[in-house]
């Protein structure tokens, strides 16, 4: 059916030639103001320059990993932009590429928490116009958690003993909040949203528990009846990994510190092979960073680098032709860190410590910074978020000088970057002991782990991770020294 537009739809009679004219008039006035419209949305674009159409930002991998991107989108293909032309606050390393009708801001380093960043880019310009424009964007950053275990103080009678609480919290904030609570806790680890956790029985074993974030736990399966040690977590990889160390009358087999990894998917804990295909036993062993292979250390001082997973990425150490032999990587008298670039570990010998470039096959000396008149000691260190050759490569150190005059030594944490050294941490008295320490993801902060006073330190009496009962966590920036807040407790992990 067609309708004829001189035809009046009621009567279906014929319009008079009058009735047109204002009809006529409102179409031609809509249809010359679409066309005015159009017209001045195309000068728009040809006289002006790029605008802003999206931002892409993940706000937890630029607190948490080195390289994570800032991704502004416009609306038209645009000329290269180069550093000159970005502007970032509070000030942070970048680097920035052009994409298409993208510009693509990456830091080498991890941002800071709880900040808000704001960026420009000035001058930009399309590909087909020469039109330049200023395009703005901003961001907020926050904080992970944190979680650090807190232990119940030793009783007058054992059987009275409190629960230990591993907690969570942030540097940010005194909020607390307990994320499991059980007897006798030796050690943890995060996974994922969840936690494993050994604990202690009454027969000096352990048991191994999977906490999920409500707090239910699941038993998980060891080797036999014996202790754990050196829990760890391959994040993303469903993998856990410890030595175990059999009690003298358990049954079956008998292990002295083996290296073992337990499939969570499974529930499987099998022991890792050494060259001969025997168990093998370790000193120290890690993860590398984001990925399942290990570094261990066996008790010839030999290193060894193997991966628990079959080539299709399949179940750990099934004994198929498939399954890649350990490296054997020199001896080393200490595996001391793990960079975060997973492909970096930090040794030593009685000549000095080493970084072994793992990607590279090289070797680089760890050269202390000297002190007059003192013997340096250099320990663990932790790297720094930057991968190697970055201008953000580096790592805290621990370091203890021996004065040969008084007698005295003399603890502290130094950053060196860049060829220099300065220190970051120095304990309040010269009784404080500095135990231990960790890096938060972003190097923004130290865990340093400390006993206030050594000379009336008192130990828990655990069989495995033993500390003192004052063990004392400060939570120190590492750009300032300013000790933000102090904790009760010990085995501080940002998650």
């Amino acid at each position: 059916m067609s309708t004829d537009l001189n035809t009046d739809l009621l009567t279906g009679q014929p319009l008079p030639a009058r009735s047109m004219r204002p009809f006529l008039r409102s179409l031609w006035m809509l249809v010359g103001g679409l066309v005015v419209a159009c017209l001045a949305l195309v000068a728009v674009n040809l006289l002006s320059g790029p605008r802003l159409s999206d931002v892409e930002v993940d706000a937890t991998a630029v607190v948490s990993s080195a390289n994570a991107r800032l991704v502004l989108t416009t609306n038209r293909q645009l000329a290269d932009v180069t550093p000159e032309q970005v502007g970032i606050e509070p000030a942070a390393p970048f680097q920035v590429t052009t994409s298409g009708n993208s510009i693509v801001i990456s830091f080498p380093q991890p941002l800071a928490y709880n900040t808000d960043y704001a960026v420009s880019v000035r001058g930009i310009t399309g590909t087909a116009v020469d039109r330049q424009s200023t395009l703005k964007a901003s961001f907020s950053t926050s904080e992970p958690s944190l979680y650090y275990l807190s232990r119940a103080q030793p009783p007058a009678e054992a059987s009275t003993r409190g629960a230990d609480r591993i907690l969570r919290t942030t540097t940010g904030s005194t909020d607390t909040e307990v994320a499991f609570e059980s007897a006798n806790i030796q050690q943890f680890v995060p996974i994922g949203s969840e936690l494993a956790v050994v604990t202690v029985n009454a027969d000096l074993a352990n048991t191994f528990y999977r906490v999920d974030a409500d707090g239910t736990a699941e038993v998980l399966n060891l080797p036999g009846t014996g202790l754990v040690h050196d829990l760890q977590a391959a994040p993303g990889q469903s993998l856990l990994g410890f030595r175990f160390t059999s009690a003298a009358d358990a049954a079956g087999p008998h292990y002295d510190n083996v290296l073992f990894v337990l499939d969570l998917r499974t529930n499987a804990a099998k022991a890792v092979p050494d060259l001969d295909g025997d168990p093998l036993s370790v000193t120290t062993w890690g993860f590398m960073a984001n990925r399942a292979d290990i570094v261990a250390r066996q008790y010839d001082s030999t290193l060894l680098l193997i991966n628990p997973l079959d080539q299709s990425g399949g179940n750990p150490l099934e004994t198929e032709p498939e399954l890649e032999p350990a490296v054997p990587l020199g001896q080393f008298a200490n595996l001391t860190a793990f960079a975060p670039d997973g492909v970096r570990i930090a040794v030593s010998d009685r000549d000095g410590q080493y970084v072994l470039d793992l990607s590279q096959g090289t070797e680089s000396a760890i050269v202390p910074q000297s002190v007059a008149g003192t013997t340096q000691y250099t320990a663990e260190l932790r790297f720094l978020a930057g991968g190697a050759g970055t201008d953000s490569a580096g790592y805290v150190q621990r370091i203890a000088e021996f004065d040969a005059a008084t007698g005295s030594v003399r603890q502290y944490l130094s950053l060196v970057q860049g060829g220099e050294a300065r220190t970051v941490y120095a304990p309040a008295s010269a009784s404080e002991t500095i135990v231990g320490f960790e890096l938060s993801p972003n190097d923004q902060f130290l865990a340093v782990q400390i006993v206030p006073n050594r000379d009336t330190e008192l130990s828990d009496g655990y069989p495995v991770n033993t500390q003192a009962t004052d063990v004392t966590t400060l939570f120190v920036n590492v750009a300032t020294g300013e000790v933000r807040r102090s904790v009760l407790g010990f085995g501080a992990t940002w998650h």
